[in-house]
């Protein structure tokens, strides 16, 4: 008998409410992991590396929580939806497909590595390297196929050109790092992917390898940003722990602007550009979180209706919003502004935060009015903006000075005559524009 993913009522609306706590967080971890066996079950049926696919069995069968946490790595996600759209027809790349299947066998030897399953397995090389995920990429080892070696709790990685042990003190192996924060009894622990392949999944390119002084500057500001979020928003701290699994670091343009982002098929990860300041890095941590979340809870409930053609006015973007970008943003936000209110406790951010906080809850307030006018919305996601309703009401209710207020209402002017300018020229220009 299949068992399906359901999302209770009670956690529905405690995810309506802009949270869901650590608990939904983890069953919606867990619907990612069924759809990446679904994903994997494809390419076993579809005539791939039936070694590879004999040596997760094997593993699976050996040690099942080991390959769970494979499975559960982001980047894995990925890699699988990637490649079986790809042996679908529905995308297309400059890299031939069989280096996008041949990963398999790097997968499949991580998992037996955790497992204690000695085997060989083929791969192939991704500009002159290969990745494995959870571990590390082996460099250096030139273009074509490759074999890993899995032996007695290490691994080898044999390439055209070297041939380069899993371990430390080997000079072509660059292992996964990781940022570490502790806040009293909290403490949290994401990777940083500077050189998996399948990271190349966001708006803005992802940024190579770190030199040792960039890493620390990024584990310094993580820990600042963490001793932020877990003595402010411990909920939200708590939501982190269990679902953040890795950062993906991106190149920062020369305008200097903050970018991020997630990817629907990489639960657990996002992309971001070094953050400014830690106060930066908590906020762009909770608003990137809040799109995966919501994007785990749309593979389970439809919220809007496909195909729609409605466009609306959304105060943090230039652009007319369909009604799925629509609802993204608002979610996204209102964890944004939630943070912010969670800030004011900070005595040092309390002005920063009472101006961001009246600036953002006005926005999302204006976009969920939207929403809400949608008639675009399933039935399920009626409610949900029911639940996002009440949620911001109560921070609509929260008291700000009079200085933040004038703020916000400021800002919200120029959002709308920004937009308004902007999409009379997408009218003029002779493309569709409809709000």
């Amino acid at each position: 008998m299949i068992a399906y993913h359901e999302v209770p009522p009670e956690q529905f609306a405690a995810l309506g409410s802009g949270l869901g706590g650590a608990a939904t967080v983890a069953d919606l971890a867990a619907a990612q992991r069924s759809k990446r066996l679904l994903l994997l079950r494809h390419l076993s049926t579809a005539g791939c590396d039936r070694d590879a696919i004999d040596v997760l069995i094997e593993a699976d069968r050996r040690d099942r929580r080991a390959v769970t946490e494979l499975l559960d790595d982001p980047l894995v996600g990925a890699w699988l939806a990637w490649t079986v759209r790809r042996h679908l027809g529905h995308a297309e790349s400059a890299v031939p497909l069989a280096e996008d299947v041949a990963q398999l066998g790097a997968v499949a030897a991580v998992a037996a590595l955790r497992a204690g399953v000695d085997t060989e397995l083929h791969t192939r090389t991704r500009w002159g390297a290969v990745t494995l995920p959870t571990l590390g990429t082996a460099v250096h080892c030139g273009d074509g196929p490759a074999l890993i070696t899995v032996s007695g709790g290490r691994a080898t990685v044999s390439g055209p050109s070297a041939t380069v042990r899993a371990a430390d003190d080997d000079q072509g192996w660059q292992p996964l790092r990781r940022l570490r924060a502790r806040h009293g009894d909290r403490v949290a622990t994401v990777a940083v992917e500077d050189g998996n392949p399948y990271r190349d999944c966001y708006h803005a390119s992802p940024a190579g390898r770190f030199g040792d002084a960039e890493f620390t500057g990024w584990q310094d500001r993580y820990a600042e940003a963490w001793a932020l979020l877990a003595g402010c928003a411990p909920e939200r701290a708590d939501e982190l722990t269990v679902g953040l699994r890795s950062l993906v670091p991106l190149v920062t343009d020369d305008s200097g602007v903050a970018r991020s982002g997630t990817a629907r098929d990489a639960f657990g990860t996002m992309g971001l550009t070094r953050p400014r300041s830690a106060t930066e890095f908590a906020v762009t941590l909770v608003h990137e979180f809040q799109h995966s979340k919501l994007s785990a809870l749309l593979d389970l409930v439809p919220l809007v209706v496909p195909g729609g053609t409605e466009r609306h006015f959304a105060p943090w973007r230039v652009d007319a919003r369909p009604t799925g970008g629509l609802i993204q943003g608002v979610y996204a936000f209102l964890g944004v502004a939630d943070t912010w209110r969670a800030l004011l406790a900070a005595p040092a951010l309390a002005d920063e935060a009472a101006r961001e906080f009246a600036v953002v809850r006005t926005h999302v307030d204006v976009g969920l009015a939207a929403l809400e006018s949608s008639g675009e919305l399933t039935p399920r996601g009626r409610v949900l903006a029911g639940h996002l309703r009440t949620a911001l009401d109560a921070l609509l209710a929260v008291p700000v000075p009079v200085s933040a207020s004038a703020t916000a209402d400021d800002s919200l002017r120029r959002r709308r005559a920004a937009w308004t300018a902007h999409n009379s020229r997408v009218v003029t220009s002779g493309a569709p524009a409809k709000r």
